[in-house]
């Protein structure tokens, strides 16, 4: 228009919403405590991808339980996508995964394997019962199969497994008394066989 006034107007970058747009990286933001108690209690471990599960073990071991913010701060460690280890944690029930705002689980966790076998050598008795006498400073969960099924119903406390499970032998097992039969040879092999089975899933993320 001659002699009017032109009124340009600076145009907004799609992403920039009413403010400028921060840059923020992908996935949880790693907070630094986390961070350090993550890298050192890897150590001088490899940071490979298949050994993602071991490093789990070994925070779920110092720390009693799975935090958003601990495997925040393990992704970022290992270079893995924030996606994949927690699909991977929440793979496995014997991982305790606490997400933001939760309170922590009991420091013992006592796991009923729930398999058909087990089921009916007395599993279901065991979860009704259990709570009762053990108290609620001690967690009850179900579980899958713990590959004992010679030994039916097998319990889980902690890393050790308790074979032919009654609510007596969980708790003399669960107070630290060698009566209650702890079989950790078996949970061993169950581990492995869980360890194996990461590891191909672990490629199958790389293909």
């Amino acid at each position: 228009m001659s002699g009017g006034i032109v009124e340009v107007r600076r145009r907004s970058h799609p992403g920039a919403g009413r403010g400028r747009a921060r840059m923020r990286p992908k996935g949880r933001h790693v907070e630094p405590r986390a961070a350090d108690e993550v890298r050192t209690l890897l150590g001088g471990r490899p940071r490979r991808r298949d050994l993602l599960i071991e490093h789990l073990h070994l925070i779920q071991d110092r720390y009693g339980c799975l935090s958003a913010a601990h495997l925040a701060a393990l992704a970022a460690e290992m270079r893995l996508a924030l996606a994949e280890v927690y699909e991977t944690t929440t793979f496995y029930a014997h991982f305790d995964v606490v997400r933001e705002g939760e309170a922590p689980p009991p420091e013992v966790t006592v796991r009923v394997c729930d398999s058909l076998t087990c089921e009916m050598m007395g599993a279901q008795s065991l979860l009704q019962r259990l709570p009762g006498t053990l108290g609620s400073d001690v967690r009850v969960v179900r579980a899958p199969c713990m590959g004992g099924c010679d030994k039916a119903p097998v319990v889980a406390v902690g890393h050790a497994q308790v074979a032919h499970a009654t609510p007596e032998t969980v708790a003399r097992a669960v107070a630290g008394d060698p009566l209650g039969s702890f079989d950790t040879g078996r949970l061993q092999c169950e581990l492995n066989r869980v360890r194996q089975a990461h590891t191909k899933l672990s490629f199958n993320f790389t293909t």
